[in-house]
């Protein structure tokens, strides 16, 4: 028997048999009667077999993991489907005759409006597991990166030591963070990193050594230009907390790629330019995503066939289950599917006494 797959690329589960005393190699069950009269029918009880499956294996970090590179990866294989596609338009747009119907520019329009509305779905196909940057992570752990204007390495760098006032909405009161330029740039921003993480951002360096500041991406209108600094003067005005700009950092797959080229050669070759460079970019995600989860699922086989639970792993497999639960969405169901797979009526009995 199968149960179809409830997620898009994923193998369909199998109910064993013999797990549920129903195959050919089930043990037969016993006869009606009391308790007692079972028991004695069966001779004295056999010690029971350590657990397996269910909580045991459950690790709420790799079963997330496992969950985010899957649904990630499905998403990249569409998505770098779809731009082959139209880098293959393009090319024969630039190469063939304009009047054969595969290379017209109606074609190309209806594979870009696909692609449009595929990364539209981004977030809601990978249930948050894959950002704008494609960074592959677990369910709802997308994060939106952004500047803060006022707030570059120049800035960190240079003038004299000031004690920044941040006030956010979600904050239960002001944050307060020393910029020192006597510090390395990435003192500050350790800093800063330690000083807002409470509220959900975080502070790290690009690779041209520029702060990045991240919150979650299901989080982003609530801090979009809503963010206010009080400083001493100095990079920001004394006083009263001022809002300061916020600009989003660009998606790896920019507006552009979605724009319709004119029909001049040059303007086809900047747009299969852009669409090759979101190739690449596709690509390495589908290997980021694939390399997570192949690390992921050897984690889980290692936990699998670990010594038998103890009592003290038992209560923290337990804790971290009842977590799991009280989150909404797709992480209940990622929580609940792999620990529930595999558990027979008869392991319950014996479970329960």
């Amino acid at each position: 028997m199968q149960i179809a797959p409830s997620l898009p690329g994923t193998p369909a589960h199998r109910l064993d048999p013999d797990a549920r005393g129903v195959g050919p190699g089930a043990a037969p069950r016993a006869a009606a009667g009391t308790a007692d009269e079972r028991l004695a029918a069966r001779g004295a009880p056999a010690a029971r077999a350590p657990l397996t499956r269910g909580l045991k294996d459950f690790d709420p970090t790799r079963q997330s993991g496992v969950a985010g590179a899957q649904l990630a990866g499905v998403f990249l294989d569409r998505l770098q489907q779809g731009l082959q596609a139209l880098r293959q338009h393009y090319s024969a747009q630039l190469g063939a005759d304009p009047a054969q119907p595969g290379a017209s520019a109606a074609g190309a329009d209806v594979l870009r409006a696909g692609l449009r509305a595929g990364w539209s779905q981004r977030e809601r196909a990978t249930a948050g597991a894959l950002d704008a940057q494609l960074r592959v992570g677990e369910p709802g752990q997308a994060r939106q990166d952004f500047r803060v204007r006022g707030l570059s390495r120049a800035a960190l760098s240079a003038g004299a030591r000031e004690v920044l006032t941040v006030v956010t909405g979600n904050a239960p009161a002001p944050l307060t963070a020393t910029v020192d330029p006597e510090l390395p740039v990435s003192a500050n921003l350790r800093r800063l990193d330690q000083a807002l993480a409470p509220v959900g951002i975080r502070v790290r360096a690009d690779s041209a050594g520029e702060p990045v500041f991240s919150v979650p991406e299901a989080e982003w209108p609530r801090f979009q230009d809503r963010i206010l600094i009080k400083g001493e003067g100095r990079r920001f005005p004394d006083g009263q907390a001022q809002p300061v700009r916020t600009p989003a950092l660009p998606p790896v797959l920019g507006e552009a790629v979605f724009e319709a080229p004119g029909a001049e050669p040059a303007a086809l070759r900047e747009a299969l330019d852009r669409v090759t460079v979101g190739i690449a970019a596709v690509a390495g995600a589908q290997q980021r995503a694939q390399a997570l989860l192949l690390e992921q699922q050897q984690g889980l086989a290692q936990a699998g066939g670990a010594a038998v639970t103890t009592p003290e792993r038992a209560r923290a497999l337990a804790d971290g289950f009842a977590r799991r639960l009280s989150e909404a969405g797709y992480a209940r169901f990622e929580a609940v599917a792999p620990t529930v797979a595999g558990i027979s009526r008869e392991r319950v009995r014996s479970l329960l006494g």
